[in-house]
């Protein structure tokens, strides 16, 4: 964004469509969370533990109500997302402080996508992965580095660039040590978001592609990237599995899959009327469907 202003609206607004459970405000009192027999205590961070070592790390007073997740293995760990960045250092570390309590094992940390709301503590983490995407690599220079870009970001300049210590493979089976993974690259929120799909524990993980809250695309030829995604998404998931996403209350109902992809057929078809707005200085389109937002920006 271009003004202090308009940051403010937009984080407010995010805020305003994804925190349906957020109700904390900055005088709670510390939050001290049962895991697995672990004690987390922590001013900023709501730690719930899911099931078979995997742990929901919220942050329910960030103005963004992040959700991050942790999932271990016997043989290593991958953090999905690393924060919001807005808390105060804690025994020297925003997130990893937190991350350290749940395991021992090494963590690789993969971001859902590069808006800046997802990666602002991320050196804070030794191993930093990436899918294995042609466009994305095609970026690194030097001794693998990765510079982000403004459009990357959304907003702000953090981080400006970062090492890539490992390329993880896409549509294919990752194995964390009993545990089997996939990373499935779902473009529309943005080219590079990634999904990881539990296939161990019928888990998929979504980051901004699909959660509680007005959904996000930032030109009109996305529509069409969005519905591919949200076939594919289809084709390889079935009704055992749960989804979350990355703010709010995190779990989302499976059949949102399905209400989604009718959504999108509805806008393209014609048939789902849309509203002219100004958001933040930018001509946007807002569509309503079955209890579910989309807003396209003119861009």
């Amino acid at each position: 964004m271009k003004t202090t202003t308009r940051i403010t609206t937009i984080i407010f607004y995010i805020v305003l469509v994804a925190c349906t459970d957020n109700n904390n405000t900055a005088e709670d009192p510390i939050i001290e969370t049962e895991n697995e027999g672990v004690t987390i205590t922590s001013n900023w961070y709501d730690v719930d533990y899911l099931k078979n070592k995997t742990y929901i790390i919220k942050e329910p007073k960030s103005s963004q109500a992040n959700v991050s997740y942790l999932l271990i293995g016997d043989n290593k760990a991958i953090m999905y997302d690393t924060g919001s960045g807005e808390n105060e250092p804690e025994n020297g570390s925003k997130i990893k402080h937190i991350t350290d309590q749940l395991t021992n094992l090494p963590v690789s940390l993969l971001l859902s996508h590069f808006h800046f709301d997802h990666n602002q503590n991320i050196s804070e983490f030794e191993n930093i992965v990436f899918p294995d995407l042609p466009f994305l690599k095609e970026r690194i220079t030097g001794d693998n580095i990765f510079s982000f870009t403004t459009g990357d970001l959304f907003i702000g300049e953090h981080p400006s660039q970062i090492q890539i210590n490992e390329w993880l493979p896409v549509n294919k089976d990752i194995d964390l040590g009993n545990r089997i993974i996939q990373l499935v690259n779902i473009p529309g929120h943005t080219i590079e978001s990634t999904a990881i799909i539990d296939k161990t524990n019928k888990i998929a993980f979504l980051g901004d592609y699909l959660y509680n809250g007005a959904l996000f695309l930032f030109n009109n030829n996305d529509l069409g990237v969005y519905r591919e995604s949200i076939d594919h998404l289809i084709s390889i998931l079935d009704s055992d599995y749960t989804l979350y996403g990355a703010h709010g209350a995190p779990k989302i109902t499976f059949n949102k899959l399905q209400t989604l992809k009718d959504f999108l057929i509805c806008i393209e078809s014609n048939n789902c009327q849309s509203s002219a707005t100004t958001l933040w200085g930018y001509n946007a389109i807002r569509y309503n469907y079955s209890g579910m937002e989309i807003i396209i920006f003119q861009l």
